[in-house]
């Protein structure tokens, strides 16, 4: 019930948001003024970023006025604005990126459910002009907490110790070691990290023994436990998890000072109630759903091992303490893992395989560390103390970082998983259901009944599906080329992967995570157009991450160290490399090959031009076409025009990103494509695409596809027709 209401919630608040997303989207690479409230600040790699709440935000035509409404501020200052102050400024606004790719993250969705418009990159000769404070003491007040608690943690221990603590007891993730949070990822215990109900239960465990300490009347002791709980859930910035956590405790202590009996289940419809009330997009919110789904899974599921697990192995049956403690943690982690695992799996693609295991050895000492952290805190007054509790910390974080080393070193420490869908969840739930109703003899036939249902939803979607579809995926990889082909029978090609620079590699950030996506663990034939760092750039990510079969490659002997490090890769995981050739048709499936017009070596060699010595192909899918031109320019289409009725294609994957030294005219009428798939980077040094080469489509009644404005682009076809896939 407490869900459904939340639905119902979140779809209200969700049509607001719906309109500011649309107001980001209108405003997007506009100069704006703003003003604003500093609500919380970070440094980033060029300056410093902060989270201000508006009061004045304004275009030369537009000015908004929607209260609660926060924006991000980027600026080249050394000092970063005080949290609590107003500050003024000018400069750019961009929208946040939505979702480019498929499997992508929504950044777009994500921070429009926190009400933040958008971020704006203040000009360098204009500077945010900080004034004085206004309205939010207790902000600045909560800031001067946390910093002075990452002060502590900063005198008296080493960084790798205080970044973790840090995380354990503020919430803030950014000063983890980068090695551990892998780790952790790995085995599955990343949720240490994030502050929710485990941490929760060590401040109420703190709380508790300060007020037997304290000696605090019976009632007012659990009033002083929850205004604590409250002040934490305020030092941790109001995370869902931690709401949720505190609130259950406040319930279940407030329970027998108004006489009543708790019920688990009433505590927890309760405080969903509650938090969906004062915010409705938090059932939309993944720390909201996993923090509940693994709480109402623990108090289901334990519940059900504790009466059906034989006794050697039931935790309520086990006399021996330690072992009473280890089984127990055992089966809350497996119990929390049943409620989670859809979630986890459809949001992030991988199911940990060993996080059970690895929650045992990992969750008490973590535990051990939260104490060791607020002892830290309340004796650091004292002389001596603090340093000895700190090279303990520093003890107890290396060997947590060690056992999450070793566990995430095992092979398949995390499976791998492509996209899930709403199938794919209800054959979890039901196949679960059926092997948690095995353990209970009475329950067996109800047990078959599910496992038979599971069994249908795994048949007959495969058995429905049509086994003739070709998927032809135009990627978003910025100021490059890549395009991904997944034949009927499974095999793929890649045509290009992306650039790769200092700052980022798109083989590594977009092709290889769209490859996991679609479960797509081998490439038969990854095409490297031209030796362009533009297009051949992720290679070796693509190389390093799957199985490649054979590289079509071209005739130039090219001497940049990206390509001549390909080629020694290629020779290292004897990957074949072939050149096609001019007027070869190369049979790919039952249905489908590929027609070469270049490379032509005479030419290739006489021209020394790499554009023109692009590999340029039809791919041929039954009666459908799709035509790959690489970076062909002006004289290259000259050298195609030979062929004639041979270029007629139902899709032209545009040469050169749309520059004027490409697509002419002739050339054009010669493919006469009913689309024309530009891939461009937004806002490219080089103003791709060509305005002059885009009126030619235009004028040619051709559809254009921009992968700057669209993201991915993706075609199926049957070989009978081809379509555009709405995949977002």
């Amino acid at each position: 019930m407490s869900l459904f209401s939340g639905w119902i919630l979140a779809s209200i608040e969700k049509n607001k948001l719906n309109e500011l997303e649309a107001y980001a989207n209108e405003i997007h690479q506009e100069k704006v003024d703003f003003t604003g409230i500093v609500h919380e600040t970070k440094p980033t790699s060029t300056g410093w970023r902060a989270k201000i709440k508006l009061s004045v935000f304004k275009t030369d035509s537009t000015q908004f006025s929607e209260k609660n409404t926060y924006l991000f501020v980027y600026g080249k200052k050394i000092e970063s604005p005080n949290i609590g102050s107003k500050i003024s400024g000018f400069g750019q606004f961009k929208q946040f990126q939505g979702k480019r790719n498929p499997g992508d993250f929504n950044f777009r969705s994500f921070f429009t459910r926190k009400h933040i418009l958008g971020k704006v990159f203040c000009d360098k000769k204009i500077k945010p002009i900080v004034q004085s404070s206004e309205g939010l003491s207790y902000i600045a007040s909560l800031n001067s907490i946390r910093q002075g608690v990452k002060d502590i943690f900063s005198k008296y221990t080493d960084s790798d110790t205080g970044g973790m603590l840090t995380a354990l007891i503020l919430g803030e993730k950014s000063f983890v070691d980068e090695g551990l949070r892998e780790s952790f990822v790995k085995t599955g215990v990343i949720h240490v990290l994030a502050v929710s109900g485990l941490h929760v239960g060590y401040v109420l465990l703190v709380l508790s023994l300060l007020t037997s300490i304290l000696r605090i009347p019976w009632g007012w002791d659990r009033f002083f436990i929850i205004l604590g709980l409250i002040l934490f859930c305020l030092l941790t910035g109001m995370k869902p998890s931690v709401i949720r956590a505190s609130l259950m405790a406040s319930l279940f202590l407030l329970s027998p000072v108004m006489n009543r009996t708790s019920s688990n289940w009433n505590i927890i419809g309760t405080s969903a109630i509650l938090i969906l009330i004062f915010n409705p997009l938090s059932f939309l919110d993944l720390g909201f759903l996993l923090s509940f789904f693994a709480v109402i899974s623990i108090i289901y599921f334990y519940g059900y091992f504790e009466t059906h697990l034989p006794d050697w192995i039931n935790p309520s049956k086990i006399n021996n303490s330690i072992l009473k403690f280890t089984i127990g943690l055992f089966f809350v982690s497996i119990a929390a893992q049943i409620g989670t695992l859809p979630i986890t799996a459809y949001t992030f693609g991988q199911a940990p395989l060993i996080s059970s295991i690895a929650n045992v050895f990992i969750v008490p000492l973590i535990g051990l560390l939260v104490a060791l952290g607020f002892a830290i805190i309340g004796f650091s007054w004292m002389p001596f103390l603090p340093e000895y509790l700190g090279e303990s910390a520093w003890a107890l974080q290396w060997i947590i970082k060690n056992i999450a080393d070793i566990f995430a070193s095992f092979p398949y420490a995390t499976l791998q998983l492509s996209s899930i869908g709403l199938i794919e969840i209800f054959i979890y739930i039901f196949t679960t259901t059926s092997l948690i109703l095995l353990i209970n003899v009475a329950q067996r036939k109800m047990a078959i009944f599910t496992l038979l249902i599971s069994i249908n939803l795994i048949i007959w979607p495969t058995v429905l599906k049509d086994k003739n579809i070709t998927d032809i995926l135009f990627l978003d990889v910025g100021q490059g080329d890549a395009t991904l082909i997944r034949f009927p029978n499974g095999t793929t090609m890649l045509v290009d992967a992306g650039f790769r620079s200092l700052r980022e590699d798109m083989g590594e950030r977009v092709v290889v995570p769209v490859l996991n996506h679609l479960g797509i663990d081998k490439i038969d034939w990854l095409v490297m157009s031209h030796p362009h760092s533009d297009h051949i750039g992720g290679v070796s990510a693509v190389v390093e991450a799957v199985r490649v079969d054979t590289v079509w490659d071209t005739y130039i002997d090219y001497k940049s160290g990206t390509y001549q490090y390909l080629l020694k890769l290629f020779n290292e995981k004897n990957i074949i490399r072939e050149i096609p050739i001019r007027g070869n048709i190369k049979p790919l499936t039952e249905n489908s090959s590929a027609y070469f017009y270049t490379p032509d070596s005479i030419y290739v060699h006489s021209q020394h031009n790499v554009n023109n010595a692009s590999i340029v192909f039809t791919l041929k899918i039954g009666a459908n076409s799709v035509l790959f031109t690489g970076d062909l320019e002006e004289e290259g289409d000259h050298v195609l025009s030979g062929f004639k009725s041979f270029l007629k294609s139902d899709i032209l994957k545009v040469a050169h990103h749309g520059s004027i030294t490409s697509s002419t005219e002739h050339f054009l009428k010669e493919v006469h494509p009913d689309y024309a798939i530009v891939s461009v980077g937004e806002g490219n040094k080089f103003r791709h695409p060509s305005s002059i080469v885009m009126d030619r489509f235009r004028k040619l009644d051709i559809k254009i596809k921009r992968t700057d404005y669209l993201g991915a682009v993706w075609f199926k076809t049957n070989g009978t027709e081809i379509w555009e896939h709405q995949w977002k």
